[in-house]
Formats: structure tokens, sequence, C-alpha cells
């Protein structure tokens, strides 16, 4: 590995952009579509699978050492953040939860952005699950 990817920070947040990427399309591609109900809804699901290619594409970022790759990761870290609180209103998803929490600590540490604070008011973006982060503040 090169550049960027010397740096243990950006190998740690490719590792579990990658292992949130495979969670996230999995849990979306099985248990949710099983048990549908709230877990198939499209806002969830279309979540998930944001949430899926948004961190393949930030691995792709880092992986290819682009002087773009902190945006990128600021983004990931805010779609990981609200695919993490849509799960956890539902049973079943930790895993799910795990890997998206972790994903946006690491893509917030390699792009230097704080994590945002917990708005009860707002509603995630696609699924109207309270306590997401804001439409627009933290990050635009």
């Amino acid at each position: 590995m090169t550049g960027i990817t010397h740096d243990p920070a950006v190998r740690q947040c490719i590792d579990d952009c990658l292992q949130c990427r495979t969670t996230c399309l999995a849990m979306a591609m099985g248990p949710c579509l099983e048990r549908q109900g709230a877990h198939s809804e499209r806002g969830h699901l279309t979540l998930m699978l944001n949430c899926a290619e948004l961190c393949g594409t930030a691995a792709h970022f880092m992986l290819a050492g682009s002087t773009l790759h902190t945006e990128v990761c600021a983004l990931c870290a805010t779609v990981c953040g609200a695919c993490a609180q849509s799960c956890r209103q539902l049973d079943g998803m930790e895993h799910c939860v795990a890997a998206c929490e972790r994903c946006a600590a690491s893509c917030r540490t390699v792009s230097g952005v704080q994590a945002p604070g917990v708005h009860a008011s707002d509603q995630l973006p696609t699924t109207g699950v309270t306590g997401g982060p804001p439409r627009q503040g933290a990050y635009g």
C-alpha cells in the first residue's frame, strides 16, 4: 500500500468501510426482506443500500489515494450514522448498528469531522425515524 494507506487510521477506515458495506448489503437483502414490515420499508432499505454503496465508494477513494477522500469520508460518516439510527429502531439489527457505528467513527477520524449531536426533533432523511442527524447543519 502506498500514499495515504500508510496511515493506520486510513487502513482501519478502509477495513471498517468494507465491513459495513458487506453487513448492510447482506442484512438488507436477507433478514430485512424476509421479515417484511418495517424492516422492508422502502426508506429503510434504501438507506441501507445507500450506506453500503457509499461505504464501498469511501474505501475506493482511500485505496486510490484520492485527495477528495476526506470529503467522501465525511459524507460516509453522516450516512452511516443515519443508517445506524434507522437500524436501531428495529429488532435484530444490532450487527448492522455496530458495523455502521464503527464505520462512522473511523470516517470521522479520517475526515477530521466531529460527531453531530443527537437531534431528537429531526428526522432521518428517507425514513422519518426520529432522532437522526439534522438535514442541514453539522455537515451542510
